[in-house]
């Protein structure tokens, strides 16, 4: 049996961010927002996104903001 997985995203307003390991300009998503895509509740999140596999920066307001490209890879 074969499945596959699609996952779209809608948004109003796109973070633009730049990722150090992609060395590229990509779009982020807060750390809530990362958690529901990839179905782990925000209580779980504060264990450490970096073992996820996630690239992380900070947002202009200070918060963790996750590469949305590294996101749907670890999916």
């Amino acid at each position: 049996m074969e499945t596959d997985r699609v996952t779209i995203i809608r948004r109003r307003d796109v973070i633009r961010g730049w990722c150090q390991e992609c060395a590229g300009e990509v779009d982020m998503v807060s750390l809530e927002e990362a958690g529901a895509i990839n179905g782990v509740s925000p209580a779980l999140l504060s264990g450490g996104p970096e073992s996820r596999a996630w690239h992380l920066c900070k947002g202009p307001d200070g918060a963790l903001l996750v590469c949305l490209e590294s996101l749907l890879k670890s999916l």
